[in-house]
């Protein structure tokens, strides 16, 4: 009775480890052309080629094979006609895993299951499934020493180490490797010897994105394309200077009527920091002044006052700025050592030519900034006209006045932001900047 009931518990056991389940697979193959019979080949069937073969009944191209003794974690992919043809599937995509250099589709078997219907080499179904382009990376490891392979990595690879290792067949030490991905954007940055060293890129370089302290190259992928090999590190082909360069930022704030102590450049360049570029005006022209050295590449930025508390009214659409996520910048783009002209603050354009400081014409405007009253005080009876421009020179209110001491201006109609007022007599204008506030 003993040995039965031992019998008995071994029987079950094994029969509980052995369970499995029926799970159905089903690929769209009509975005696919030049196969017969397209296949299912995984880790539960030693990857045999043609063994286990899918059918099309109905002929609408979603070919389907069930399997009825399956269970665990597994990996497969879908081949066709004996492997003449397999899937290429993306590294890091959400359907996959990458083992020893081999990416292809995984999940854990838990009960019966029929898949849902997705794409040949995709995680989803053919209408949601993005165009895939391939993409040649090349990198110029002349210089560099210390390594065996480069290899990419990127959010294309959930940046895996050496799982895409790059190759160079004529020796010539310009690294390459073909990768096929979705078309969309990607970031990525060259790496060797899993990891073992990596590219330090520069922020606010022409090929490079800075996300928090992470700074990567990145791609704009819509297209077959071969990048141009490019030295390691550096945005440029190995021999190309890069910087960086000693660029000179000049403002002009004698328009400015509102009060301040130091303006202050901020860009990509320094993470929009505040005040650690501040700028300086020795000679007391008005004319504010910082160098900053900043590596070749498209650079956004923008002057501001004392720590951030007041910056420039930018206008969409300027010839200096750019616009991006809602922010409008002034731009430059570094190739060389610069000195840039003075702008006036808040304008693409040097202040105004004809604006005579010394003028016997003395106001005082205020308050500034203003909400809905806008009042100017002369020290005589000469103001003959006001007038109120944006900062891309348009204008916003204009009232003529029979030589006033005093005039009120109701600004209540315009939008916040900075503006351009012109007071003029009959022999003279000055013009001030006000800030407008809602």
């Amino acid at each position: 009775m003993l040995k039965k009931l031992l019998f008995s518990v071994f029987f079950l056991g094994t029969a509980a480890a052995a369970f499995a389940y029926s799970v159905t697979f089903r690929v769209d193959m009509s975005q696919q052309s030049g196969f017969t019979t397209p296949e299912v080949n995984g880790s539960f069937n030693s990857w045999c080629g043609n063994c286990f073969p899918m059918t099309d009944v109905d002929g609408d191209n979603i070919w389907e094979a069930t399997l009825d003794s399956i269970a665990g974690t597994i990996e497969y992919k879908f081949s066709a006609d004996n492997w003449t043809t397999q899937e290429t599937l993306i590294a890091g995509s959400s359907c996959t895993v990458t083992n020893f250099g081999f990416t292809n589709r995984t999940m854990a078997i838990t009960e019966d299951v029929v898949l849902p219907v997705v794409c040949w080499g995709s995680c989803v179904d053919c209408e949601l499934t993005p165009q895939n382009y391939t993409v040649v990376f090349q990198v110029d490891m002349n210089g560099q020493t210390g390594f065996t392979t480069p290899e990419v990595n990127g959010t294309f690879n959930s940046w895996c180490g050496n799982c895409t290792p790059m190759q160079d067949p004529d020796g010539d030490n310009v690294w390459s490797i073909a990768v096929t991905l979705p078309e969309g954007n990607y970031e990525y940055k060259y790496s060797h010897d899993n990891w073992g060293g990596q590219e330090s890129l520069a922020a606010g370089s022409s090929c490079t994105t800075t996300s928090g302290t992470f700074t990567n190259r990145t791609l704009v992928l819509d297209s077959d394309m071969t990048l141009d090999p490019v030295c390691w590190s550096s945005c440029a082909a190995c021999g190309q200077s890069t910087g960086p360069f000693n660029v000179v930022f000049a403002v002009d704030m004698s328009t400015v009527d509102f009060a301040y102590t130091t303006p202050e450049v901020n860009g990509t360049f320094n993470d929009w920091c505040g005040s650690c570029t501040p700028m300086a005006d020795p000679d007391g022209d008005e004319i504010w002044t910082v160098t900053v050295s900043l590596p070749t590449g498209t650079h956004g930025y923008k002057f501001s006052y004392d720590t951030w508390s007041g910056q420039e009214e930018l206008i969409p659409g300027s010839p200096c700025t750019l616009t991006e996520s809602g922010f409008t910048n002034r731009t430059i783009d570094v190739t060389a050592p610069a000195q840039l002209a003075p702008v006036c603050w808040g304008s693409c354009e040097t202040c105004a030519v004809g604006v005579n400081e010394n003028s016997s014409l003395a106001v005082s405007i205020y308050p500034n900034p203003a909400n809905d009253v806008l009042t100017i005080d002369s020290n005589n009876n000469g103001i003959t006209q006001v007038t109120i421009t944006d900062m891309a020179g348009r204008s916003a209110y204009s009232t003529s006045l029979t030589s006033a001491r005093r005039a009120q201006i109701d600004v209540s109609a315009l939008s916040a932001g900075t503006y351009i007022v012109t007071i003029e007599n009959k022999t003279e204008l000055l013009r001030r900047a006000v800030q407008l506030v809602k």
